[in-house]
């Protein structure tokens, strides 16, 4: 009944956006064209559907930015595309996670950092696919475009894209002698260069483009020395050598990345390109400051390792006093003073990305496209709770590499009424996962606490092939359909030891495993077929409206952290049924764009993190529950006249889950789910408005000023939905100067982001139950960059 209403619900929208297009269309057809096409918005062509078209004229929800957009909106990095794009969530997984990207489209994503899961909401670097979300949170630094698809893309885009998924395509060389020079500086130290280069090696042959940055900055959230701040406290076995009593910073970046691209253009019918990127971050540990410290909260193990341990050992309790009253700022020292473990506060990452594309029109009617990808990244993530006493250290080292391959070829049949793209699909990954555990709470004995490695090697393998096609009956209706069929494949064996630290646990004999037994693997195997039907209509020239069905899910995974052998088990794919009709409109000569869509998402076999306690205690993973998901985005972009653009986008998002089997809350299962929780990191509304202008000055060039307005409504960082793991709905605003040379050569830009200096938070983590502590990730507070601009 409820699918049956909410297709009735879709039905009405279409009908309703086109009676309101076809008004407008027609409006605009009345008054002739008055407006210049030289003041009309930039059309945007996108590749989404392995075709090159205009967003205009394509049937999906996209939300395209090209490098200028990004450039005027301060957008940096993935998590930057953000404010700019509706029902969309990108931003990183906190001290926890570190360089992870918590990846949420229309509901749906991931938000661990685990090989043991996959992302639900991939990345793409130039069609070839990001196969972890450890990792991903990439640096925009040489980028034409990127595109942000929403809703399944399961046919094309294949497994892990139920919520859609993020396209970048970086610059492709000209070889006409282009290129620039950027440097900037701000406040906490911030320090940018980047740069390229486009040259011919054989003049209309032979390209190549050369692209290389770097970021510094010294961190926004201070580390401080409890003792010296509060030399009253009683505390002991603390330093107290400081005399700023500043530790250091989080938050900090130290990031570079370069590119080497080279395009050959073998004959009219042949291109073929090679590119190698790599980045080197060595970045501060990501900001965290606790929020909660209660012993007291119920079922908490706190009370007891502060009678037992931290008062004895150290002087003082883990409590509230442990909070520094600046919000950003913490009293983490990476060290622990009962057993002396230290860590590094950075966490370290580097990657390697190798891209060969042959492109081949063997007729006007029949093209071959080739794409090989591989990467390879390993990096470091430190996790320090809380501080001075630290109730757990875990430091997680990430080594993974995969090989891709795509063959498609692609053409028109019909006399072009048919154009269709027909593709293989091979991609294998294999990595590994250490974790440096050292967990302080088990030392209510009193003990020295646990330490113990693990080692958790994994492989992922895919193969698809596909088949995707539009008829156009006539000039004004189209018929698209495809399908894709895929076997995956995945295994995980857990592995662990105890270290050879003195005095060793007590608790286990040495060698012996305390998180389950050794050698466990784990393997799953799944294969589907995922199919899209849609129906487009083409008005009138400038409006076009659409309806489609799809299907799309994300991989199988295992359990990461089981206590138990028990608790080692897989869980299988989470699958999705999508329902879609949309409007794109332009009017008076395209200088107004109006996008809308709205949308029902069915999904069942929901991969339900930490829910579901054993008979023997602890947590595990599983597939239970369905839920609904409804919702609606709008887009609009308008240039009234001359200089003035204006940009606004919405989206309205809906969950509900209809049932959640085992991991629903009960008596047996007191940590479980509601049937009133909603998906993390997914607000029911998010809206942002931009507003440019710019200035003629004569001889001196032009000025133009930006200011971009976003609001979201509450998050909710934790499944079950605790008010306290949440931040509120909030407003930022970022503002943007652009100073350019009459020549075109030289500019100039300042920008300011959260222009109103507002608290608020990216992620938290909630700990509550077992530890009595919440912590979260301060977002960075007003901030500001100055650079300049050579062109060449």
């Amino acid at each position: 009944m409820t699918i049956r209403l909410g297709l009735r619900t879709l039905v009405w929208c279409a009908g309703t956006l086109t009676a309101l297009g076809l008004q407008g269309a027609r409006a605009a057809e009345a008054e002739g064209g008055s407006a210049s096409d030289s003041g009309a918005l930039e059309e945007i062509v996108v590749t989404a559907r392995y075709r090159t078209e205009s967003l205009q004229n394509t049937p999906l929800s996209i939300t395209a930015l090209s490098g200028a957009d990004m450039e005027a909106r301060g957008v940096v990095n993935v998590a930057d595309l953000t404010q700019s794009v509706p029902s969309t969530t990108l931003t990183s997984e906190g001290s926890t996670g570190g360089n992870t990207l918590v990846a949420y489209i229309r509901g749906l994503g991931q938000s661990n950092f685990s090989l043991a899961f996959q992302p639900g909401v991939p990345i793409y670097l130039d069609d070839v696919y990001q196969p972890t979300a450890f990792g991903s949170l990439l640096t925009l630094g040489d980028v034409e475009r990127v595109e942000v698809l929403r809703g399944p893309q399961g046919t094309l885009f294949g497994k892990n894209s139920e919520g859609g998924a993020v396209a970048i395509h970086s610059v492709d060389p000209k070889g006409d002698g282009s290129g620039y020079l950027q440097a900037g500086v701000g406040n906490f130290g911030d320090r940018r260069f980047r740069g390229a280069a486009d040259f011919s090696l054989i003049a209309d042959t032979l390209l190549v483009r050369v692209a290389a940055g770097n970021e510094r900055s010294d961190g926004y959230v201070a580390r401080y020395d409890y003792l010296c701040a509060n030399p009253n406290s009683g505390a002991k076995l603390l330093p107290t050598n400081h005399s700023n009593c500043k530790l250091g910073n989080e938050g900090g970046l130290d990031d570079t990345y370069a590119r080497l691209a080279f395009k050959w253009i073998a004959s009219d019918s042949v291109t073929a390109r090679l590119s190698v990127s790599t980045t080197q971050n060595d970045d501060q540990a990501v900001p965290e400051v606790p929020l909660i410290i209660n012993p007291a909260y119920p079922g908490a193990a706190l009370a007891a390792y502060n009678t037992k341990v931290a008062i004895p050992l150290a002087g003082i309790p883990i409590n509230a006093s442990l909070i520094n009253p600046n919000p950003y700022a913490n009293y983490a020292t990476f060290t622990n003073p009962l057993n002396g473990l230290t860590f590094s506060p950075r966490s370290p990452q580097t990657s390697w990305d190798v891209m060969g594309r042959l492109d081949w029109t063997i007729n006007p009617y029949l093209a071959f496209t080739s794409i090989t990808g591989y990467r390879n990244f390993n990096g470091t993530i430190p996790e320090f709770k809380n501080g001075p006493l630290p109730i757990n250290m875990v430091r997680n080292v990430f080594s993974y590499e995969n090989y891709s391959e795509e063959d498609r070829l692609s053409g028109t049949l019909f006399d072009k009424k048919f154009e269709w793209t027909a593709g293989v699909y091979f991609f294998h990954g294999r990595g590994q996962q250490t974790a440096d555990v050292n967990l302080a709470i088990s030392q209510i004995g009193p003990f020295f606490g646990i330490n113990e490695v693990t080692y958790d090697p994994t492989k992922s393998q895919n193969e698809s092939v596909y088949l995707h096609g539009v008829y156009h009956f006539t000039d004004a209706l189209s018929l698209e359909a495809g399908a894709r069929y895929s076997h995956d494949s995945f295994e995980y064996i857990y592995s662990g030891y105890d270290t050879a630290q003195v005095p060793v646990n007590p608790l286990k004999p040495p060698g012996a495993y305390v998180f389950g037994v050794p050698n466990i693997p784990v393997t799953s195997k799944d294969s589907r077929v995922d199919p899209k039907v849609a129906l487009q209509y083409q008005w009138t020239a400038d409006f076009m409206t659409y309806a489609q069905y799809s299907t799309g899910y994300k991989g199988g995974g295992t359990n990461p952290n089981p206590v138990t052998a028990a608790q080692a088990t897989p869980f299988g794919i989470e699958q999705l049924k999508a329902y879609e009709v949309g409007m794109k409109s332009q009017f008076f000569d395209r200088h107004l764009t109006v996008n809308v869509d709205g949308y029902i998402n069915n999904v069942t076999g929901l991969q339900l993190i930490g829910f579901a306690n054993t008979t023997i205690g602890g947590t595990t993973t599983l597939n239970a529950g369905h839920a609904l998901i409804k919702g609606a985005e709008l887009e609009i972009q308008a240039r009234p006249f001359g200089g003035l653009l204006f940009n606004l986008s919405a989206g309205y998002l809906n969950f509900a889950y209809h049932s959640l089997g085992a991991a629903e809350r009960s008596a047996q299962n007191p940590g479980g789910l509601r049937l009133t929780d909603v998906a993390p990191y997914s607000p029911k509304f998010k809206g942002n408005a931009g507003v440019q202008y710019t200035l003629g000055l004569g001889t001196l060039g032009t000025l133009t000023p930006r200011a971009d307005y976003t609001y979201t409504s509450r998050v909710y960082f934790d499944p079950a939905n605790l008010l306290a793991s949440s931040q509120g709905g909030y407003s930022v605003v970022n503002g943007h100067l652009l100073w350019a040379g009459e020549d075109g050569k030289w500019s100039a830009a300042f920008d300011v982001n959260n222009l109103g200096n507002k608290l608020y938070y990216l992620s938290m983590f909630n700990q509550l139950s077992s530890f009595g502590i919440l912590t979260g990730q301060p977002a960075e507070p007003r901030s500001y960059l100055f650079s300049v601009k050579y062109s060449f």
